[in-house]
């Protein structure tokens, strides 16, 4: 690990003294580049690797090279500054993260482990906002937003601009569910995943246009 990093640290002075003194050329700075990067991600891999066995090491309690609900909470809950996760929120990072291999076996293998840790930090600093859309469209309290809550609070999302019914059905039925069981609206740990699926929605058709017009 010393000897990746020093060869790093070697190959960053000699470009950075190549550039300054104009030694190299073209070909032979882009092969140099090359060989950066090829080098930067190995240390990125050698520091991911060692963070994933080091949160093994630590919250995989049954020793079977995995997080289970229950040990990804303690995770959470650490990350959170000791404040206990919701169920809810478990089960978000959970399932988010456990589908990156396709294989779904309700636990985050240490190659989701980077995943997880990214979904929990965009949870965690897209509260404010979610809490805000939330607070604003759940007029009737209820803990959900229903189709037309939801709705009115994509038709703020999109300018002002009120999405057909058939799109607010689709973002309804991908996002009601994802983290327990349906209840006919999007919870509030659901919302986050609703406002992704509107803005993908909206991307594609936004390609789907430009492809057209060309």
């Amino acid at each position: 690990h010393l000897r990746t990093m020093a060869h790093v640290a070697a190959i960053h002075a000699g470009l950075r003294a190549a550039k300054k003194n104009g030694n190299y050329g073209k070909d032979r700075l882009k092969v140099a580049e090359e060989q950066k990067n090829f080098w930067d991600n190995i240390q990125r891999q050698a520091e991911r690797n060692k963070m994933v066995n080091e949160i093994l090491k630590k919250y995989d309690v049954t020793h079977d090279k995995a997080l289970n609900k229950d040990e990804l909470a303690c995770l959470l809950q650490d990350l959170n500054g000791g404040e206990k996760p919701t169920e809810e929120e478990v089960l978000w990072v959970l399932k988010t993260a456990d589908r990156q291999d396709h294989q779904e076996n309700g636990m985050i293998n240490r190659d989701e482990i980077p995943l997880a840790l990214e979904v929990w930090d965009s949870y965690e600093r897209a509260k404010p906002f979610i809490k805000k859309m939330f607070d604003k469209y759940d007029t009737n309290h209820s803990g959900k937003l229903e189709m037309g809550q939801l709705k009115a609070m994509l038709t703020d999302l999109n300018d002002g601009h009120a999405p057909e019914d058939e799109e607010v059905k689709m973002v309804m039925d991908l996002a009601d569910g994802e983290v327990s069981k349906k209840t006919g609206g999007v919870n509030k740990t659901e919302l986050q995943g609703a406002i992704t699926i509107w803005y993908m929605h909206v991307d594609e058709e936004a390609s789907k246009s430009k492809c057209c017009v060309q």
